[in-house]
């Protein structure tokens, strides 16, 4: 399982980061967890057009974890080279809504033309998708907010938490991953509700005791060296800070 970071970034702009996406591929399937802007062009850095992402999971729907959807669709629609490959979104309650009212004030210019878009809303559960298992839990940021765990054929798992405050639910999902994709939004005393400072998220990847984490979506007052002292007085596992379109094999 190769897992790229597509956006350590927030929904401030930035010229190094983009905002949150993350690319899991797995046994040929190409899987988004979010889709902040500038994650499609990072795509293509890649090598993976509109035609090669097969599912894309959401953590949430603000605008910096979903709004490259947009152009995303709308270039599927592309009359010379049209997507042919269905397409499966998942989320959790309350994304259909959403989805339903991006749809209308589009009109039809993010509909289909060759192919079918299924949207899923799951909450806390495991499920199948192909060779992946994957765990839903509830997150603490806003009430549709849920993180994922995602465990190949071979026992390796990576867990994403989406945007998320200290709770149970990420400490579940993180339980001994191999690997935790985990925000950290704010130095500690910027922190904000609903969002992790150091302090917080080396307590959360303690008490999960993942094998490594990777600390991403930093916004501009985050002084990285800071963060990574921080983080090592209370989680003694490894500890990297994202960066755009670093990856990791699992």
């Amino acid at each position: 399982m190769k897992v790229t970071i597509l956006g350590s970034g927030t929904a401030v702009p930035s010229l190094q980061r983009n905002s949150s996406g993350v690319l899991i591929q797995e046994n040929k399937i190409n899987t988004l967890v979010d889709f902040g802007y500038g994650n499609l062009r990072q795509l293509l850095n890649l090598g993976i057009t509109y035609h090669d992402i097969d599912r894309i999971f959401f953590t949430h729907n603000h605008p910096d974890h979903m709004c490259d959807l947009i152009p995303f669709l709308f270039g599927s629609r592309y009359q010379l080279d049209a997507r042919k490959k269905d397409l499966e979104i998942v989320a959790g309650p309350g994304f259909q809504d959403f989805f339903d009212k991006l749809m209308a004030a589009f009109k039809h210019w993010l509909k289909p033309t060759e192919y079918k878009l299924n949207i899923l809303e799951i909450d806390e559960g495991v499920y199948e998708f192909e060779s992946l298992k994957v765990q839903v839990g509830k997150v603490k940021h806003i009430a549709m907010s849920r993180g994922y765990r995602f465990t190949n054929d071979k026992g390796k798992s990576v867990a994403l938490s989406g945007d998320t405050d200290y709770c149970k639910g990420m400490i579940e999902l993180g339980r001994g991953a191999d690997l935790m994709v985990l925000e950290c939004a704010w130095p500690d005393e910027e922190k904000s509700e609903g969002h992790l400072g150091p302090t917080l998220a080396g307590k959360l990847a303690a008490e999960a005791d993942c094998k490594k984490i990777c600390l991403t979506h930093f916004y501009p007052p985050c002084d990285l060296g800071n963060i990574r002292k921080k983080v090592q007085d209370i989680y003694t596992g490894e500890l990297v800070l994202a960066r755009d379109l670093m990856q990791f094999e699992l």
